[in-house]
Protein backbone atom coordinates (compact mmCIF):
# COMPACT_ATOMS: atom_id res chain seq x y z
CA UNK A 1 0.00 0.00 0.00
CA UNK A 2 3.16 2.24 0.71
CA UNK A 3 4.76 1.47 -2.94
CA UNK A 4 1.44 2.23 -4.43
CA UNK A 5 0.84 5.69 -2.29
CA UNK A 6 4.44 6.41 -3.16
CA UNK A 7 3.83 5.88 -6.80
CA UNK A 8 1.08 7.63 -7.41
CA UNK A 9 2.99 10.96 -5.54
CA UNK A 10 5.52 10.60 -7.77
CA UNK A 11 3.26 10.22 -10.61
CA UNK A 12 1.08 13.54 -10.00
CA UNK A 13 3.72 15.33 -8.95
CA UNK A 14 6.09 14.54 -12.51
CA UNK A 15 2.50 15.11 -14.37
CA UNK A 16 2.24 18.25 -12.63
CA UNK A 17 5.74 19.47 -13.52
CA UNK A 18 4.90 18.61 -17.32
CA UNK A 19 1.49 20.38 -17.22
CA UNK A 20 3.67 23.54 -15.86
CA UNK A 21 6.17 23.07 -18.93
CA UNK A 22 3.58 22.79 -21.10
CA UNK A 23 1.86 25.72 -20.61
CA UNK A 24 5.18 27.84 -20.43
CA UNK A 25 6.22 26.81 -24.01
CA UNK A 26 2.82 27.01 -25.24
CA UNK A 27 1.57 30.42 -24.23
CA UNK A 28 3.87 32.94 -26.31
CA UNK A 29 2.51 30.80 -29.40
CA UNK A 30 -1.06 31.27 -28.36
CA UNK A 31 -0.14 35.14 -28.29
CA UNK A 32 0.94 35.06 -31.57
CA UNK A 33 -1.55 32.80 -32.47
CA UNK A 34 -4.37 35.09 -31.11
CA UNK A 35 -3.12 37.82 -33.48
CA UNK A 36 -3.33 35.69 -36.72
CA UNK A 37 -7.16 33.86 -35.25
CA UNK A 38 -8.15 38.14 -35.19
CA UNK A 39 -7.40 38.56 -39.08
CA UNK A 40 -10.40 38.44 -41.67
CA UNK A 41 -8.67 37.37 -44.89
CA UNK A 42 -7.52 33.60 -43.35
CA UNK A 43 -10.09 31.23 -43.73
CA UNK A 44 -11.37 28.97 -40.38
CA UNK A 45 -9.76 25.85 -41.46
CA UNK A 46 -6.43 27.84 -41.49
CA UNK A 47 -7.04 29.12 -38.24
CA UNK A 48 -7.95 25.65 -36.67
CA UNK A 49 -4.14 24.36 -37.88
CA UNK A 50 -2.47 27.07 -36.45
CA UNK A 51 -4.27 26.98 -33.21
CA UNK A 52 -4.13 22.99 -33.07
CA UNK A 53 -0.12 23.76 -34.32
CA UNK A 54 0.36 25.86 -31.05
CA UNK A 55 -1.05 23.65 -28.47
CA UNK A 56 0.53 20.78 -30.05
CA UNK A 57 4.06 21.60 -31.02
CA UNK A 58 5.23 21.23 -27.47
CA UNK A 59 3.99 17.55 -26.89
CA UNK A 60 6.56 16.38 -28.78
CA UNK A 61 9.25 13.70 -26.75
CA UNK A 62 12.06 16.15 -27.16
CA UNK A 63 9.57 18.98 -26.75
CA UNK A 64 10.38 21.08 -23.42
CA UNK A 65 7.23 19.82 -21.12
CA UNK A 66 9.19 16.33 -21.36
CA UNK A 67 12.47 18.22 -20.93
CA UNK A 68 11.03 19.88 -17.45
CA UNK A 69 9.72 16.61 -16.13
CA UNK A 70 13.07 14.61 -16.80
CA UNK A 71 14.56 17.13 -15.06
CA UNK A 72 12.96 17.84 -11.79
CA UNK A 73 11.28 14.55 -11.86
CA UNK A 74 14.50 12.75 -12.23
CA UNK A 75 16.11 15.17 -9.72
CA UNK A 76 13.47 14.13 -6.86
CA UNK A 77 12.99 10.52 -8.03
CA UNK A 78 16.49 9.29 -7.98
CA UNK A 79 17.41 10.19 -4.27
CA UNK A 80 14.40 8.61 -3.02
CA UNK A 81 14.78 5.52 -4.92
CA UNK A 82 18.39 5.53 -3.61
CA UNK A 83 17.70 5.91 -0.37
CA UNK A 84 15.56 3.12 -0.16
CA UNK A 85 18.57 0.63 -2.42
CA UNK A 86 20.19 1.38 0.48
CA UNK A 87 18.10 0.88 3.18
CA UNK A 88 17.19 -2.99 1.91
CA UNK A 89 20.66 -3.75 0.84
CA UNK A 90 23.20 -1.94 3.03
CA UNK A 91 24.08 -2.99 6.64
CA UNK A 92 22.47 -0.19 8.91
CA UNK A 93 25.90 1.29 10.24
CA UNK A 94 26.52 1.83 6.46
CA UNK A 95 23.26 2.60 5.14
CA UNK A 96 23.34 5.30 7.51
CA UNK A 97 26.35 6.50 6.72
CA UNK A 98 25.74 6.92 2.76
CA UNK A 99 22.22 8.66 3.68
CA UNK A 100 24.14 11.33 5.81
CA UNK A 101 25.32 12.55 2.53
CA UNK A 102 22.00 12.91 0.61
CA UNK A 103 23.22 16.54 -0.71
CA UNK A 104 25.92 14.90 -2.92
CA UNK A 105 23.21 12.31 -3.17
CA UNK A 106 20.93 14.99 -4.81
CA UNK A 107 23.71 16.86 -6.46
CA UNK A 108 24.65 14.04 -8.73
CA UNK A 109 20.82 13.02 -9.43
CA UNK A 110 19.99 16.65 -10.43
CA UNK A 111 23.44 16.55 -12.40
CA UNK A 112 22.55 13.15 -14.33
CA UNK A 113 18.89 14.60 -14.97
CA UNK A 114 20.54 17.30 -16.25
CA UNK A 115 22.49 15.60 -18.27
CA UNK A 116 20.17 13.52 -20.29
CA UNK A 117 17.61 15.87 -20.45
CA UNK A 118 19.63 18.03 -22.65
CA UNK A 119 20.39 15.55 -24.84
CA UNK A 120 16.42 14.97 -25.40
CA UNK A 121 16.01 18.60 -25.49
CA UNK A 122 19.08 18.68 -28.50
CA UNK A 123 17.38 15.77 -30.27
CA UNK A 124 16.24 18.39 -33.22
CA UNK A 125 18.46 19.35 -36.22
CA UNK A 126 19.40 23.12 -36.37
CA UNK A 127 16.43 24.38 -38.36
CA UNK A 128 19.52 27.07 -39.95
CA UNK A 129 20.66 23.26 -41.90
CA UNK A 130 17.99 23.19 -44.76
CA UNK A 131 19.16 20.71 -48.26
CA UNK A 132 18.12 21.01 -51.44
CA UNK A 133 15.41 17.59 -52.38
CA UNK A 134 14.61 18.79 -55.63
CA UNK A 135 14.52 15.33 -57.92
CA UNK A 136 17.12 15.83 -60.34
CA UNK A 137 20.93 14.65 -60.35
CA UNK A 138 23.83 16.56 -59.77
CA UNK A 139 27.42 16.44 -60.98
CA UNK A 140 30.19 15.73 -58.58
CA UNK A 141 33.88 14.96 -58.95
CA UNK A 142 35.31 11.62 -57.82
CA UNK A 143 39.02 11.66 -58.72
CA UNK A 144 39.64 12.24 -62.37
CA UNK A 145 35.90 11.19 -62.70
CA UNK A 146 32.53 13.09 -63.05
CA UNK A 147 29.23 11.11 -61.82
CA UNK A 148 26.01 11.86 -61.09
CA UNK A 149 24.14 11.68 -58.07
CA UNK A 150 20.47 11.56 -57.43
CA UNK A 151 18.65 14.17 -54.61
CA UNK A 152 19.46 11.79 -51.82
CA UNK A 153 23.02 10.49 -52.30
CA UNK A 154 23.74 14.12 -53.35
CA UNK A 155 22.07 14.87 -49.74
CA UNK A 156 24.04 12.59 -47.41
CA UNK A 157 27.36 14.15 -49.23
CA UNK A 158 25.96 17.92 -48.29
CA UNK A 159 25.05 16.30 -44.72
CA UNK A 160 28.77 14.73 -44.46
CA UNK A 161 30.31 18.87 -45.71
CA UNK A 162 28.32 20.82 -44.23
CA UNK A 163 29.21 21.00 -40.23
CA UNK A 164 26.78 20.35 -37.98
CA UNK A 165 25.68 23.35 -35.61
CA UNK A 166 24.46 23.78 -32.00
CA UNK A 167 23.42 26.48 -29.65
CA UNK A 168 19.46 25.98 -30.10
CA UNK A 169 19.18 25.58 -26.24
CA UNK A 170 21.62 28.48 -25.52
CA UNK A 171 19.11 31.05 -23.92
CA UNK A 172 18.17 28.17 -21.47
CA UNK A 173 21.77 27.44 -20.53
CA UNK A 174 22.56 30.83 -20.04
CA UNK A 175 19.32 31.24 -17.79
CA UNK A 176 21.01 28.53 -15.95
CA UNK A 177 24.47 29.34 -15.35
CA UNK A 178 23.28 32.84 -14.33
CA UNK A 179 20.68 31.90 -11.84
CA UNK A 180 23.28 29.45 -10.60
CA UNK A 181 26.05 32.03 -10.48
CA UNK A 182 23.87 34.26 -8.32
CA UNK A 183 22.95 31.20 -5.96
CA UNK A 184 26.93 30.67 -5.16
CA UNK A 185 27.01 34.56 -5.07
CA UNK A 186 24.21 34.83 -2.10
CA UNK A 187 25.88 31.24 -0.22
CA UNK A 188 28.88 33.46 0.08
CA UNK A 189 27.49 36.71 0.72
CA UNK A 190 25.54 34.56 3.72
CA UNK A 191 28.50 33.05 4.87
CA UNK A 192 30.82 36.22 4.90
CA UNK A 193 27.60 38.17 6.77
CA UNK A 194 27.55 35.21 9.68
CA UNK A 195 31.53 35.79 10.08
CA UNK A 196 31.20 39.56 10.31
CA UNK A 197 28.18 39.27 12.90
CA UNK A 198 29.76 36.85 14.72
CA UNK A 199 32.94 39.31 15.54
CA UNK A 200 30.51 42.18 15.81
CA UNK A 201 32.31 43.94 13.01
CA UNK A 202 29.09 43.84 10.68
CA UNK A 203 28.13 47.85 9.57
CA UNK A 204 25.13 49.58 8.25
CA UNK A 205 27.38 50.10 5.02
CA UNK A 206 27.51 46.09 4.33
CA UNK A 207 23.61 45.89 4.71
CA UNK A 208 23.33 48.10 1.54
CA UNK A 209 25.62 45.67 -0.60
CA UNK A 210 23.27 43.08 -1.65
CA UNK A 211 20.57 46.06 -2.56
CA UNK A 212 22.90 47.76 -4.78
CA UNK A 213 24.31 44.58 -6.15
CA UNK A 214 21.10 44.02 -7.99
CA UNK A 215 20.85 47.20 -9.18
CA UNK A 216 24.87 47.32 -10.44
CA UNK A 217 24.02 43.79 -12.45
CA UNK A 218 20.63 45.46 -13.74
CA UNK A 219 23.14 48.82 -14.83
CA UNK A 220 25.51 46.86 -16.82
CA UNK A 221 23.59 44.26 -18.32
CA UNK A 222 21.41 47.09 -19.45
CA UNK A 223 24.01 48.71 -21.25
CA UNK A 224 25.88 46.07 -23.06
CA UNK A 225 22.39 44.69 -24.39
CA UNK A 226 21.31 48.59 -25.65
CA UNK A 227 24.88 48.88 -26.55
CA UNK A 228 24.24 44.87 -29.06
CA UNK A 229 21.04 46.44 -30.27
CA UNK A 230 22.34 49.11 -31.43
CA UNK A 231 25.49 47.98 -33.15
CA UNK A 232 25.23 44.24 -33.60
CA UNK A 233 21.77 43.02 -33.27
CA UNK A 234 22.21 39.84 -34.57
CA UNK A 235 23.38 38.90 -31.38
CA UNK A 236 20.24 39.30 -29.64
CA UNK A 237 17.22 36.75 -29.61
CA UNK A 238 14.93 38.04 -32.00
CA UNK A 239 11.94 38.07 -30.51
CA UNK A 240 13.81 40.20 -27.36
CA UNK A 241 15.66 42.68 -30.60
CA UNK A 242 12.22 42.94 -32.25
CA UNK A 243 10.40 43.93 -28.53
CA UNK A 244 13.28 46.53 -27.90
CA UNK A 245 12.50 48.20 -31.27
CA UNK A 246 8.69 48.58 -30.62
CA UNK A 247 9.72 50.51 -26.69
CA UNK A 248 12.24 52.51 -28.34
CA UNK A 249 10.04 53.91 -31.33
CA UNK A 250 13.02 55.55 -33.21
CA UNK A 251 13.17 55.91 -37.58
CA UNK A 252 15.39 53.25 -38.58
CA UNK A 253 16.89 55.56 -41.26
CA UNK A 254 18.51 57.29 -38.06
CA UNK A 255 19.82 54.00 -36.34
CA UNK A 256 21.65 53.22 -39.62
CA UNK A 257 23.09 56.26 -39.60
CA UNK A 258 24.74 55.84 -36.25
CA UNK A 259 25.65 52.76 -37.36
CA UNK A 260 27.37 53.63 -40.56
CA UNK A 261 29.46 56.43 -38.24
CA UNK A 262 30.77 53.28 -36.39
CA UNK A 263 32.00 51.67 -39.21
CA UNK A 264 33.54 54.85 -40.93
CA UNK A 265 31.10 55.05 -43.89
CA UNK A 266 29.25 58.35 -42.33
CA UNK A 267 32.22 60.63 -41.69
CA UNK A 268 31.86 64.45 -41.13
CA UNK A 269 33.10 66.76 -43.50
CA UNK A 270 33.30 64.14 -46.18
CA UNK A 271 31.54 63.18 -49.17
CA UNK A 272 31.22 59.42 -48.81
CA UNK A 273 27.56 59.47 -50.32
CA UNK A 274 25.59 59.31 -46.99
CA UNK A 275 23.85 62.25 -47.85
CA UNK A 276 20.72 60.12 -49.04
CA UNK A 277 20.39 58.24 -45.85
CA UNK A 278 19.29 61.30 -43.79
CA UNK A 279 17.99 63.39 -46.43
CA UNK A 280 14.73 61.29 -47.24
CA UNK A 281 14.38 61.97 -43.24
CA UNK A 282 14.89 65.47 -43.79
CA UNK A 283 12.04 65.48 -46.43
CA UNK A 284 9.64 62.99 -44.55
CA UNK A 285 10.21 65.76 -41.43
CA UNK A 286 10.06 69.22 -43.40
CA UNK A 287 13.48 69.49 -42.10
CA UNK A 288 16.24 71.46 -44.57
CA UNK A 289 17.88 69.11 -46.72
CA UNK A 290 21.13 70.26 -45.07
CA UNK A 291 20.66 68.57 -42.26
CA UNK A 292 21.05 65.58 -43.50
CA UNK A 293 24.57 65.72 -45.42
CA UNK A 294 27.75 64.91 -42.99
CA UNK A 295 29.63 67.05 -45.57
CA UNK A 296 27.31 70.51 -44.61
CA UNK A 297 25.90 69.88 -41.35
CA UNK A 298 28.58 68.93 -38.64
CA UNK A 299 26.72 67.57 -36.73
CA UNK A 300 23.45 66.22 -37.48
CA UNK A 301 21.48 68.73 -35.18
CA UNK A 302 19.53 67.36 -32.25
CA UNK A 303 16.02 68.15 -33.53
CA UNK A 304 16.76 65.31 -35.75
CA UNK A 305 17.44 62.68 -33.00
CA UNK A 306 13.85 64.32 -31.43
CA UNK A 307 11.87 63.09 -34.47
CA UNK A 308 9.49 65.97 -34.34
CA UNK A 309 9.27 67.13 -31.08
CA UNK A 310 11.34 70.03 -31.23
CA UNK A 311 14.25 71.18 -31.06
CA UNK A 312 14.29 70.98 -27.23
CA UNK A 313 15.96 68.26 -26.00
CA UNK A 314 14.36 68.31 -22.64
CA UNK A 315 10.78 68.41 -23.71
CA UNK A 316 12.16 65.74 -26.04
CA UNK A 317 12.90 63.45 -23.20
CA UNK A 318 9.50 64.58 -21.54
CA UNK A 319 7.58 63.40 -24.52
CA UNK A 320 9.62 60.12 -24.88
CA UNK A 321 8.31 59.62 -20.95
CA UNK A 322 4.88 60.08 -21.45
CA UNK A 323 4.83 58.20 -24.53
CA UNK A 324 6.06 55.23 -22.92
CA UNK A 325 4.36 55.30 -19.92
CA UNK A 326 1.26 55.07 -22.04
CA UNK A 327 2.42 52.27 -24.05
CA UNK A 328 3.60 50.15 -21.26
CA UNK A 329 0.28 51.26 -18.95
CA UNK A 330 -1.70 50.08 -21.81
CA UNK A 331 0.30 46.47 -21.26
CA UNK A 332 1.29 46.29 -17.86
CA UNK A 333 -2.27 47.26 -16.25
CA UNK A 334 -4.15 44.12 -18.14
CA UNK A 335 -1.22 41.69 -17.40
CA UNK A 336 -1.29 43.02 -13.84
CA UNK A 337 -5.26 42.22 -13.26
CA UNK A 338 -5.16 38.98 -14.81
CA UNK A 339 -2.95 37.44 -12.69
CA UNK A 340 -4.08 38.97 -9.42
CA UNK A 341 -7.95 39.40 -9.52
CA UNK A 342 -8.11 35.82 -8.97
CA UNK A 343 -8.12 35.98 -5.49
CA UNK A 344 -10.63 36.29 -2.32
CA UNK A 345 -10.08 39.90 -2.17
CA UNK A 346 -10.90 41.46 -5.63
CA UNK A 347 -10.29 45.18 -4.57
CA UNK A 348 -7.51 45.15 -3.04
CA UNK A 349 -5.93 42.88 -5.47
CA UNK A 350 -7.10 45.74 -7.98
CA UNK A 351 -5.65 48.48 -5.64
CA UNK A 352 -2.54 46.37 -5.96
CA UNK A 353 -2.56 45.33 -10.11
CA UNK A 354 -2.88 49.11 -9.92
CA UNK A 355 0.08 50.38 -8.26
CA UNK A 356 2.74 47.77 -9.50
CA UNK A 357 1.91 48.47 -12.98
CA UNK A 358 2.06 52.10 -12.87
CA UNK A 359 5.08 51.59 -11.15
CA UNK A 360 6.18 49.21 -13.45
CA UNK A 361 5.58 51.97 -16.50
CA UNK A 362 7.53 54.30 -14.47
CA UNK A 363 10.57 52.57 -14.97
CA UNK A 364 10.10 51.63 -18.54
CA UNK A 365 9.51 55.04 -19.51
CA UNK A 366 12.33 56.44 -17.45
CA UNK A 367 14.56 54.23 -18.61
CA UNK A 368 14.03 55.28 -22.46
CA UNK A 369 13.48 59.33 -21.68
CA UNK A 370 17.17 58.93 -19.71
CA UNK A 371 18.78 56.92 -22.59
CA UNK A 372 17.83 59.42 -25.36
CA UNK A 373 18.19 62.74 -22.91
CA UNK A 374 21.72 61.10 -22.07
CA UNK A 375 22.59 60.84 -25.92
CA UNK A 376 21.37 64.31 -26.11
CA UNK A 377 23.64 65.77 -23.30
CA UNK A 378 26.93 63.87 -24.53
CA UNK A 379 27.10 64.81 -28.02
CA UNK A 380 25.49 68.47 -28.15
CA UNK A 381 24.88 69.78 -24.61
CA UNK A 382 27.35 69.05 -21.88
CA UNK A 383 30.29 67.15 -23.93
CA UNK A 384 31.47 69.95 -26.15
CA UNK A 385 31.31 71.97 -23.04
CA UNK A 386 33.52 69.31 -20.77
CA UNK A 387 35.95 68.21 -23.68
CA UNK A 388 37.74 70.13 -26.29
CA UNK A 389 35.87 69.77 -29.77
CA UNK A 390 40.12 68.76 -31.53
CA UNK A 391 40.24 66.21 -28.74
CA UNK A 392 36.91 64.60 -28.50
CA UNK A 393 35.73 65.43 -32.33
CA UNK A 394 31.87 65.46 -33.23
CA UNK A 395 32.62 62.49 -35.22
CA UNK A 396 33.57 60.45 -31.91
CA UNK A 397 30.54 61.56 -30.10
CA UNK A 398 28.23 60.17 -32.92
CA UNK A 399 30.32 56.71 -33.58
CA UNK A 400 29.91 55.57 -30.39
CA UNK A 401 30.59 57.74 -27.48
CA UNK A 402 26.96 59.37 -27.27
CA UNK A 403 25.43 55.89 -27.33
CA UNK A 404 27.78 55.10 -24.98
CA UNK A 405 27.00 57.84 -22.83
CA UNK A 406 23.18 56.20 -23.30
CA UNK A 407 23.84 52.82 -22.54
CA UNK A 408 25.45 53.92 -18.61
CA UNK A 409 22.94 55.99 -17.75
CA UNK A 410 19.95 54.03 -18.71
CA UNK A 411 20.28 51.03 -16.18
CA UNK A 412 20.22 53.16 -13.31
CA UNK A 413 16.30 54.04 -13.73
CA UNK A 414 15.82 50.37 -12.14
CA UNK A 415 15.89 52.35 -9.01
CA UNK A 416 12.25 53.60 -9.53
CA UNK A 417 11.31 49.58 -9.03
CA UNK A 418 10.63 47.77 -5.73
CA UNK A 419 13.54 45.58 -4.20
CA UNK A 420 11.65 42.18 -5.17
CA UNK A 421 11.29 43.40 -9.25
CA UNK A 422 14.96 44.90 -9.06
CA UNK A 423 16.15 41.26 -8.75
CA UNK A 424 13.99 39.66 -10.90
CA UNK A 425 14.40 42.06 -13.88
CA UNK A 426 18.44 41.82 -13.26
CA UNK A 427 18.19 37.87 -13.41
CA UNK A 428 16.25 38.50 -16.60
CA UNK A 429 18.40 40.60 -18.54
CA UNK A 430 21.57 38.99 -17.17
CA UNK A 431 21.72 36.25 -19.68
CA UNK A 432 20.57 37.97 -22.12
CA UNK A 433 23.91 40.12 -21.66
CA UNK A 434 25.72 37.58 -21.21
CA UNK A 435 24.72 36.02 -25.16
CA UNK A 436 25.56 38.99 -26.72
CA UNK A 437 29.55 38.11 -26.11
CA UNK A 438 28.52 34.54 -27.69
CA UNK A 439 28.12 32.83 -31.12
CA UNK A 440 24.07 31.98 -31.42
CA UNK A 441 25.51 28.48 -33.40
CA UNK A 442 28.32 27.05 -32.91
CA UNK A 443 30.06 23.82 -34.11
CA UNK A 444 28.39 20.44 -32.88
CA UNK A 445 31.57 18.85 -31.58
CA UNK A 446 31.85 21.90 -28.79
CA UNK A 447 28.24 20.94 -27.41
CA UNK A 448 29.76 18.95 -24.32
CA UNK A 449 31.00 22.45 -23.51
CA UNK A 450 27.37 23.98 -22.86
CA UNK A 451 25.61 20.47 -21.60
CA UNK A 452 28.34 20.58 -18.96
CA UNK A 453 28.10 23.72 -18.10
CA UNK A 454 23.69 23.75 -18.03
CA UNK A 455 24.03 20.24 -15.91
CA UNK A 456 26.48 21.69 -13.05
CA UNK A 457 24.26 24.88 -13.18
CA UNK A 458 20.71 22.99 -12.24
CA UNK A 459 22.07 20.72 -10.20
CA UNK A 460 23.78 23.65 -8.06
CA UNK A 461 20.24 25.64 -8.25
CA UNK A 462 18.33 21.93 -7.58
CA UNK A 463 20.04 20.80 -4.94
CA UNK A 464 20.14 24.18 -3.00
CA UNK A 465 16.22 24.63 -3.94
CA UNK A 466 16.11 21.03 -1.76
CA UNK A 467 18.73 21.99 0.97
CA UNK A 468 18.22 26.08 1.44
CA UNK A 469 15.02 27.10 -0.89
CA UNK A 470 15.67 30.96 0.56
CA UNK A 471 18.83 31.00 -1.58
CA UNK A 472 17.30 30.70 -4.56
CA UNK A 473 16.42 34.64 -4.93
CA UNK A 474 12.33 35.42 -6.89
CA UNK A 475 9.27 34.09 -8.23
CA UNK A 476 11.41 31.18 -10.21
CA UNK A 477 12.87 30.06 -7.13
CA UNK A 478 9.04 29.92 -5.34
CA UNK A 479 7.96 27.85 -8.56
CA UNK A 480 10.82 25.29 -8.35
CA UNK A 481 10.48 25.34 -4.50
CA UNK A 482 6.68 24.46 -4.28
CA UNK A 483 7.08 21.91 -7.72
CA UNK A 484 9.70 20.20 -5.38
CA UNK A 485 7.86 20.30 -2.13
CA UNK A 486 6.19 16.68 -0.83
Amino acid sequence: MCKFTLFFTLEKFILRVYVLGHITSTAPRLFSCLRLLAKKDISYRDKAIALIRALGAALAVDGFPTFCAAVIGGSTVLPMLFSRVCTSTCTRARSGYILNRVRLVRFFSAFLSAWLSFLLLNRKRDSSRNFNRTPNSHPVRQGQQIVLLDTEDKHKLDERRTPQLAGRTLDLTLFAVTRAADVIACIAWSCWRHRRQGRSRWTSVETLVPWLADVGVFAGSAAVVMWTWFYIPDRLPRSYEKWIKEVAKVDTRLIEALRRARRGDFVYGKDTGQAELLGSMCEDYNWPIEWGNPLKTIPIPCEMVHMGTGPSCEWHAVSRFLQTFKCACATYLPLQLLLRTWTKHPRAALVRATKDATRSSFFLALFVSTFYYSVCLARTRLGPKLFNMKTVTPMMWDSGLCITAGCLACGWSIFAESAHRRQEIALFVAPRAVATTLPRRYAKQYQYREQTAFALSTAIILTTIQEKPEIVRGFFGKIIHRLLAP
